[in-house]
């Protein structure tokens, strides 16, 4: 695995660039899983509104190597096409693994599985994902961009498991926590996922917006935290993942 960044500058910047993505962004109303209505918000990560930037992608996989260090070491890098594809592949790629994302078509290739999905704004019965590449035994790296209901890597989660291989490290770059995907995911498949950032809604008199809530900075080491956090508001920075129980908070 990579070293783990050390450039209290270069951290600072990341974060930054990361929060703006994700910050104060209009939503509009989808409806998806279980005739449930979603307040959606689009971002250059996760649907390339505005295009995805070098150094916004160089920031995130920066990020991530605070949080992915699987053991045992994973055999493979597992990811999904839609909307995060390019991020997804950009963070697989510094890992050196053989990587595989599933797909929302199916190539009729032998082997190929298939399972149900359904999210935020997929509803049940109208879709199904498809997989190819996991073999029996492989020790698997599954990266998704968010975390909203759940209900994409619960799929994905199921579609490994169905090919014979384990799931070692489970990593999103964002997670919606009104919808409590989280929870979902650990009770359908006893996963614990780990994010970079946690955002929620903000209700005004223009209409909703996306709100980043907090930042994950993983294991990063303590002295180095207390001087990356100093530069953002108190409480704002966590070490931690989010999978852990209590988080650590800044002061």
């Amino acid at each position: 695995m990579l070293s783990l960044p050390q450039d209290m500058g270069e951290l600072v910047e990341a974060i930054t660039l990361l929060v703006k993505d994700f910050d104060q962004r209009r939503t509009h109303t989808v409806t998806g899983m279980g005739g449930k209505r979603f307040e959606f918000f689009p971002t250059a990560i996760t649907d390339n509104i505005p295009p995805l930037s070098h150094a916004l992608s160089e920031a995130v996989c920066l990020l991530a190597r605070l949080h992915i260090a699987p053991s045992p070491a994973p055999t493979l890098g597992v990811g999904e096409e839609d909307r995060g594809a390019m991020i997804i592949a950009d963070l697989l790629r510094q890992y050196r693994l053989p990587r595989t994302l599933a797909r929302w078509t199916p190539s009729g290739a032998p082997g190929e599985i298939s399972v149900p999905l359904a999210n935020e704004y997929i509803a049940e019965g109208s879709t199904q994902i498809f997989l190819n590449g996991v073999r029996p035994g492989d020790q698997v790296l599954l990266v998704d961009d968010l975390i909203s209901t759940g209900g994409t890597l619960v799929a994905l989660v199921q579609a490994i498991r169905q090919a014979g291989g384990e799931v070692v490290e489970l990593f999103t770059i964002g997670e919606k926590l009104e919808n409590d995907g989280r929870r979902r995911l650990h009770e359908r498949t006893g996963l614990r996922v780990k994010t970079l950032l946690a955002t929620d809604m903000a209700h005004g008199p223009d209409g909703v917006h996306s709100r980043v809530r907090h930042v994950h900075l993983g294991r990063l080491d303590e002295d180095l935290f207390q001087r990356v956090a100093a530069h953002f508001p108190p409480g704002f920075c966590r070490l931690g993942s989010g999978a852990e129980t209590p988080s650590t908070l800044c002061s």
